[in-house]
């Protein structure tokens, strides 16, 4: 009985031939080689002291300067050196001055709920601007308006729980008539300045 024979050498396998169009594709898309160690060319290498030289020069880098055409108008600079938006800076030099005026006048905002949520709401107005604006007033701009937005409407709320609680301390004659008006004052041209705001960004998103 004759078996048929089996040519092997027409099933071998020559790697070489592989290897060439594996190394095309790698080539044409920007693999590494794989003949290549990968390591960078002892030339190319940076030293540690290179690297730590090139991070302090970054870190000691001034910040950028705000555009001089719109301080008063989107940065001031504080009597600290500090940059603050206007308006969020307007917020805080108030809720600071008539929660010292309370406190010269031997009121605690403990005792009266509604003197503790005028005081209590208007400082945290300020500080719902401070993360909505002051990143503008450093001049890094609006990233995000619809964000911004967010962020206002926020601090408007607790701009209108400030408003409600002076409203309901003004009866009880806590706080002398002058200084009422003038915290009411402040708060309806701080709220203006927030919808003004609001309506920019609004036209930006």
């Amino acid at each position: 009985m004759t078996h048929a024979r089996t040519n092997t050498s027409s099933c071998s396998i020559n790697t070489a031939t592989l290897k060439e169009p594996r190394a095309t594709i790698a080539k044409e898309m920007g693999w590494p080689d794989e003949d290549q160690s990968g390591e960078e060319p002892e030339q190319d290498r940076m030293s540690v002291e290179e690297i730590n030289a090139i991070c302090d020069a970054a870190a000691n880098e001034p910040p950028p300067e705000p555009d001089p055409h719109r301080e008063g108008i989107d940065w001031i600079r504080t009597e600290d050196g500090d940059l603050r938006h206007p308006l969020q800076h307007r917020c805080f030099k108030n809720s600071v001055k008539f929660s010292q005026q309370a406190r010269a006048l031997g009121l605690d905002k403990l005792q009266d709920k509604d003197l503790g949520q005028f005081l209590f709401e208007f400082q945290t107005t300020g500080a719902k601007l401070a993360g909505a604006l002051n990143s503008i007033a450093r001049g890094e701009g609006f990233t995000d308006p619809a964000f911004t937005v967010a962020c206002l409407k926020r601090a408007l709320d607790h701009l209108h729980k400030s408003q409600a609680g002076l409203e309901a301390v003004a009866p009880k004659k806590l706080l002398p008539e002058m200084i009422v008006a003038e915290a009411r004052k402040e708060m309806f041209e701080i709220r203006e300045g927030i919808l003004r705001l609001m309506d920019e960004l609004r036209g930006r998103a």
